[in-house]
């Protein structure tokens, strides 16, 4: 880690009070959610005024510290297409406004973000921080090209094995396993959790249909496995009496932590959350933009703690995979703590944070 340039951008000691964090187009995934909430109920502890602008509405999916303010955005189309996170936001007049009578001092935005809206704050001397997980390499090599993140005043990047470039001059990698990390509370055990990514997107669509067809034949071989389907924004209706199918759980890492094998997209967040509760996985890449889940999954199968599953794929294949996962015992404890060693390399998120708001 650069430390002369982390000291550098933190030197400027002014006390921030009134903080922002944006959400825009996440989608509906509740990974975006879970650390935006976090950060919030994180920074409100720490005395600091904070507010969550997002079209989404977390607060019905995660549990919210009750002085966090909430201001929900008008419900837009997703946008599919960004490079890196990069996007126009229709809304943006509306946030500046928002901000400015609000007296907000740091605006932090999620994975997205308006360029125009980040040089807006940076004339009026708010400060703007960039969060961010590792993106597709072509992406960001566009990003530092058209100078996109020297833009903001300090770009956050949450690191994970993926990542090979070069720390840019206001960017400073960061550990976000121990802010994203839960405690769990005692419940039924599940043989399988399956949980569906993409905030309803066709690729996540086709993972749901593959997955109950591949269920549907470990459930022929075993009526009384049961099996937890978190399906998020997607529409389908899944009806089997050793189902139990769920938009989402505010207590999602107690439903991970007691089943025994998790089917999942390979997002980023999904990542964490399998190393923090040290769960092996089949993985299942779904169709991104912005970042590539392909070599995620790939990756951590290398590391030992996935298999991979491609949506091309013969669904025989996957329920070949699950009931070769339900009978293997072996948590594999070096492996997790291998990929462990690797984030504590990284200062921690929260920390971090702390200092560039302080």
């Amino acid at each position: 880690m650069n430390t002369q340039n982390v000291e550098k951008k933190t030197s400027r000691k002014v006390k921030m009070k009134n903080i922002m964090i944006i959400s825009l187009n996440s989608g509906g995934t509740m990974g975006h959610g879970k650390i935006i909430t976090s950060l919030a109920n994180f920074l409100s502890q720490k005395k600091k005024h904070v507010t969550i602008l997002s079209d989404m509405h977390f607060s019905k999916n995660f549990n919210i510290n009750n002085k966090v303010k909430i201001k929900n955005l008008k419900k837009i189309p997703h946008i599919n297409y960004t490079i890196g996170g990069m996007c126009q936001c229709n809304q943006k007049d509306k946030i500046y406004e928002f901000a400015k009578e609000n007296n907000i001092e740091c605006v932090i935005f999620s994975t997205f973000f308006d360029l125009n809206l980040v040089r807006k704050f940076r004339e009026d001397k708010i400060k703007t921080i960039l969060i961010s997980y590792p993106i597709r390499d072509t992406y960001r090599l566009a990003l530092k090209q058209n100078r996109a993140y020297a833009t903001f005043d300090r770009v956050i990047t949450l690191y994970e094995p993926l990542f090979k470039d070069k720390e840019m001059s206001n960017e400073i990698l960061v550990n976000p396993l121990k802010i994203t990390s839960k405690e769990i509370a005692s419940i039924d055990k599940k043989d399988i959790l399956v949980t569906c990514g993409g905030g309803g997107r066709p690729s996540s669509k086709l993972f749901l249909k593959k997955t109950f067809s591949a269920l549907k034949k470990v459930i022929s071989k075993d009526k009384n496995i049961k099996i937890t389907i978190i399906k998020g924004n997607l529409k389908s209706n899944i009806a089997h009496e050793n189902i139990n199918s769920i938009i989402w759980t505010k207590d999602f890492g107690s439903v991970l932590s007691s089943s025994k094998i998790i089917i999942s997209e390979a997002g980023y967040f999904t990542m964490l959350d399998l190393i923090n509760y040290k769960k092996k996985a089949i993985l299942i890449p779904g169709e991104r933009v912005i970042d590539n889940q392909e070599i995620r999954a790939l990756k951590l199968e290398g590391l030992g703690i996935g298999k991979v599953f491609f949506p091309f794929e013969k669904a025989s294949k996957l329920s070949d995979l699950i009931t070769e996962n339900l009978k293997d015992e072996d948590l594999d404890e070096d492996k997790f703590e291998g990929i462990l060693s690797k984030f504590n390399n990284y200062p921690d998120l929260s920390q971090v944070l702390l200092e560039e708001v302080l």
